[in-house]
């Protein structure tokens, strides 16, 4: 038959096809979990700039839903003892959610890119306009940005950075708005083996 060869070479070029876009070897399971290191440079609770940084840490869980899509939890906090001269403190917890699309290859980079909303909990400083009864302000809170995670063996990786634009909204007296950089690194737990 002279369809046989052609039929043979549309299965065979069909076949490659779907092992070039199966996990590679050092890709993740279904559910991770990131413990992280966080760095924040952000403006005061008294508006305008008044930069400062914030240190913390963050924990992470990332459960995939498709090959490369899965849904982020994230729970953050940060401190800092010095927001301005008077040597005033402020500390914050984060806890955001949404979906992230990492570009899984054969290879033992990953680069992802995310967007998560949820809300933040201010502590541990005066917030303007804050009745005593609310003296904890709780505000909504979002977060894009991206990173690369680094495969060290199927069931560990390192995130080798992260950068992430945070807006928070804790009352400062001005605009109630405040815009952090925060950069973070950490170890990545991986909680199924990677398919070869």
């Amino acid at each position: 038959m002279k369809l046989r060869p052609a039929i043979l070479a549309v299965a065979f070029l069909l076949a490659s096809s779907v092992h070039a876009q199966s996990p590679g070897r050092y890709s993740s399971g279904p559910l991770e979990v990131t413990l992280a290191w966080s760095a924040d440079r952000t403006n005061g609770v008294v508006g305008g700039c008044g930069c400062f940084w914030m240190q913390g840490g963050k924990a992470e869980a990332n459960a995939a839903f498709a090959y490369r899509f899965s849904v982020v939890a994230e729970l953050a906090g940060q401190h800092t003892s010095r927001i301005d001269s008077a040597q005033q403190s402020l500390s914050f917890v984060s806890y955001l959610f949404g979906p992230r699309y990492s570009y899984r290859n054969r290879t033992r980079s990953i680069p992802f890119a995310q967007f998560l909303a949820g809300g933040v909990h201010g502590f541990d400083a005066l917030f303007p306009s804050v009745s005593p009864s609310a003296a904890v302000p709780d505000a909504l809170a979002f977060a894009a940005g991206g990173g690369f995670d680094f495969s060290l063996s199927r069931r560990f990786a390192l995130r080798a950075i992260q950068a992430d634009y945070l807006q928070t909204r804790l009352p400062n007296g001005a605009t109630n708005r405040q815009d952090h950089l925060r950069l973070s690194a950490g170890l990545i737990f991986r909680f199924r083996k990677a398919s070869r």
